[in-house]
C-alpha cells in the first residue's frame, strides 16, 4: 500500500519517495515516541477503532494523545481539542443524540479541510479456518478474534470442534463439546497485563483470561456481565474546572509535561503545563474524595455477580474493581481510560459506584470498560509485571485459564472446570438472556493453543497442512484461494479497523494545508482495495465506517456527499495545488 502511495506521488514530478520498513515493534517504539513528531517523516499505521465515533478522530487528533495512541506528528489544535471534546462530553450531548450526531460531522468535515491526517481504508476483519470448526462467528475487532468465538451469549455466539463432518450450516443441536482448537498469530504478544500493553495481539490472548464488568454484542450494545446489573444514578452539569477545590499545584518539566508520578486524573482547563511552570491537577485521592463528596459528572452503580471465582479460587468482590482500576493508573492504556473515569469507590462487598469526571455520551460502555484483575495478584507484582515471562502467571476470571508460554512461540490455555457462567448457567446468570434452551451454559472447546508465525506464508501454509485450525491476518489473495477450497471456511465482517497516513503538520512545508490536501488527492484509494488488497476492504471515502455511524453522524449520505470529493484520486487537482506552492517557494519543488 505504502509503496503505491509512494510511486503515485513520484509520478507527478515534485516528490522523490522512499520507504523504510521496520519489524513491527521498532515501529510501534519508534512512531509513538514524542520525538518523531519533528522528523518530517510520514508514518503509516493501522488501528483498530470502536463503536464509539470518538476512536476515528480523538485518539490521532487530540493533542493530550502526543506520545500515547496514537497522535504520531504533534497535532495541536485548540480548536479541534474543544471539538472533539464537545462531540462526547457535556450534558448537552449526553441528553440529545441528534445533537452529538451533528457535532462528530462538523469535526468530520473539519478534518477535511485541515487533512491532518489521510486514511485510506477501513478493514474488513476476516480469518480462515478450516472445516472442523464449527459456528465459528467474526468480531468486527481483531482483538475479539479468540474470545468472542468461542463464547458470547450475547450474540448466541459459540464454537465446536467437530472432526467428523464438515462445517457450514452448523446448528446448535449438533454440536459437540471437547477438543483442541489450535489457531497461529502473526506476532508475539507484548504483555499479558492488560492496562499495561496496547498491542492487538496481547488484548485478544489477554479475552481468553480476563473479564469486565460489561460486554457489547457485535453491534455495540451493552449487556451486564461481572456486574448483574447496573444503572445510571445521576448526571451532575459540571465540567473540569469543577475540581479546582480539590487540585493540587505541581510542577512542570523542560518538556512541558506535569512533573507528578502519580496518575493525573483532570488538569485544571486553565493551566498549561508546556507554558506555566506550576498547573493544578486532580491527582487519584483528591479524585476520590470529591465523587464522595458529591462533585461528578456521572455516577453509575454496579452490582457484582456473587460467586465469581478467579482461576486461582479466590472469590471477585467490589475490592478487586477498584484495585484494577487503580492498577490502570499511569498505564500504556490510562489516556483511553482517564479521559472519562474520575474514582471507582466500593459500596460494599458486592457493589461499586463508577464516577465519570464530566457528562459523558460514552461513558455506558467506556466507563466501565477496564478488565477486572485480582487484587491480590496485582498488588503482589510491579505495574506491567502480569507476565509467564516475569514468572507470574495471569488470573483472571475468564473462561480459559493459563496452562503454558514459551515466548516466541505459543501459548496454551485450558477450560476453567470452575468457570463461574457455567456454574450458573447461562439462564440464571444474566437477566437478558433470551437464547435458546440448548445454548450451552459455557465454551464447549476444551483447550487453546495459539502458536506465533510471524512469516505469513509459514502461518497459511500451516493452516492447508493441518498443522492449525484458524488464522487470520492472511493475504487477500491467499484468502481467495481458502475461499474456493471446501476445505476451508474464510469469515469476514466490516470493522472498523483503519490505517492511515498523518502529516507531519509541524515541519516545514507540511505545515501548509494545500500540501496535504495535494498528498491526499494522490492516494488511490481505490487501487489500494481493489488491487492490494483484492477488495477485502472499503476505500475511506469519509473517516467514519459503517459500525461507528450509528453515533457518529446525524446524514452519512450528506456527509458522503460533501467529504468524498476531497478525497477522491485527483491528480490534476493535486498538481494546481504543487504549482501554486512551488511558485511560492521561488520555483523550487
Amino acid at each position: 500500500m505504502v509503496e503505491l502511495i509512494a510511486e503515485s506521488l513520484q509520478q507527478t514530478g515534485y516528490f522523490e519517495t522512499e520507504v523504510d520498513t521496520y519489524e513491527w515493534g521498532t515501529y510501534l517504539d519508534r512512531v509513538i515516541n514524542p520525538g518523531y513528531q519533528n522528523n518530517g517523516y510520514l508514518p503509516a499505521i493501522g488501528l483498530s477503532g470502536t463503536f464509539n465515533p470518538h476512536s476515528f478522530c480523538n485518539t490521532i487528533h487530540n493533542s493530550a494523545n502526543v506520545g500515547a495512541c496514537c497522535n504520531l506528528t504533534g497535532i495541536d489544535d485548540p480548536e479541534l481539542d474543544e471539538l472533539l471534546d464537545s462531540a462526547r462530553y457535556g450534558i448537552e450531548v449526553v441528553e440529545d443524540p441528534q445533537l452529538r450526531a451533528e457535532t462528530y460531522d462538523e469535526i468530520w468535515r473539519t478534518l477535511a479541510e485541515e487533512r491532518y491526517t489521510s486514511f485510506t481504508h477501513f478493514g474488513v476483519e476476516t480469518a480462515a479456518t478450516n472445516a472442523d470448526v464449527h459456528g465459528f462467528g467474526m468480531w468486527p475487532f481483531q482483538e475479539g478474534l479468540f474470545g468472542y468465538a468461542l463464547y458470547s451469549p450475547q450474540d448466541e455466539q459459540v464454537a465446536w470442534i467437530d472432526r467428523e463432518r464438515r462445517a457450514g450450516s452448523s446448528e446448535l443441536d449438533e454440536l459437540v463439546a471437547g477438543g483442541t482448537l489450535t489457531g497461529a498469530v502473526s506476532t508475539n504478544p507484548d504483555s499479558f497485563d492488560p492496562p499495561h500493553s496496547s498491542d492487538t495481539t496481547s488484548t485478544m490472548l489477554q479475552n481468553l483470561l480476563f473479564e469486565g464488568l460489561v460486554v457489547n454484542d457485535a453491534e455495540g450494545n451493552v449487556y451486564p456481565w461481572l456486574a448483574e446489573r447496573y444503572e445510571l444514578r445521576d448526571v451532575r452539569d459540571v465540567d473540569r474546572a469543577a475540581y479546582e477545590g480539590y487540585m493540587r499545584s505541581v510542577g512542570t518539566t523542560e518538556e512541558g509535561a506535569v512533573d507528578v508520578d502519580e496518575q493525573v486524573i483532570v488538569r485544571h482547563p486553565a493551566d498549561d503545563p508546556a507554558a506555566d511552570e506550576e498547573v493544578r491537577v486532580l491527582l487519584p485521592e483528591d479524585a476520590r474524595e470529591a465523587a464522595t463528596d458529591g462533585t461528578y459528572g456521572m455516577w453509575f452503580r454496579y452490582e457484582l455477580q456473587e460467586g465469581v471465582e478467579f482461576h486461582d479460587g479466590s472469590e471477585l468482590t467490589a475490592a478487586d474493581v477498584v484495585a484494577s482500576y487503580e492498577y490502570y493508573e499511569n498505564s500504556a492504556t490510562a489516556p483511553q481510560t482517564f479521559d472519562s473515569v474520575l474514582a471507582a469507590v466500593a459500596v460494599d462487598e458486592y457493589v461499586v459506584d463508577v464516577y465519570a469526571q464530566v457528562p459523558d455520551a460514552e461513558a455506558e460502555r467506556e466507563l466501565p470498560g477496564i478488565y477486572v484483575l485480582s487484587a491480590d495478584q496485582i498488588g503482589d507484582v510491579e505495574k506491567g509485571g502480569i507476565d509467564p515471562r516475569e514468572g507470574v502467571t495471569p488470573v483472571g476470571t475468564g473462561p480459559y485459564a493459563f496452562d503454558e508460554f514459551v515466548d516466541e512461540e505459543y501459548l496454551e490455555v485450558s477450560r476453567f472446570d470452575d468457570y463461574w457462567v457455567e456454574t450458573r448457567g447461562v439462564a440464571e446468570a444474566f437477566e437478558w438472556f433470551d437464547g435458546p434452551d440448548s445454548f450451552p451454559d459455557g465454551p464447549v472447546i476444551d483447550a487453546v493453543e495459539v502458536e506465533v508465525v510471524p512469516d505469513d506464508a509459514t502461518r497459511t501454509g500451516a493452516l492447508r497442512n493441518g498443522e492449525v485450525d484458524l488464522t487470520y491476518d492472511v493475504a487477500s489473495g491467499t484468502l481467495e484461494d481458502f475461499d474456493d477450497d471446501d476445505g476451508f471456511l474464510v469469515h469476514a465482517v466490516e470493522a472498523g479497523g483503519y490505517d492511515y497516513l498523518q502529516y507531519p503538520v509541524n515541519v516545514e512545508p507540511w505545515d501548509d494545508p494545500r500540501l496535504r490536501e495535494a498528498v491526499n488527492h494522490l492516494i488511490p484509494r481505490r487501487r489500494i482495495v481493489d488491487n492490494v488488497l483484492n477488495g477485502w476492504a472499503e476505500p475511506a471515502w469519509t473517516p467514519i465506517p459503517r459500525i461507528a455511524r450509528g453515533a457518529g453522524t446525524a446524514d452519512y449520505d450528506a456527509l458522503e456527499e460533501a467529504v468524498r470529493p476531497l478525497n477522491e484520486y485527483d491528480v490534476e487537482r493535486a498538481e494546481e495545488l504543487l504549482e501554486e506552492i512551488a511558485a511560492e517557494y521561488d520555483g523550487s519543488s
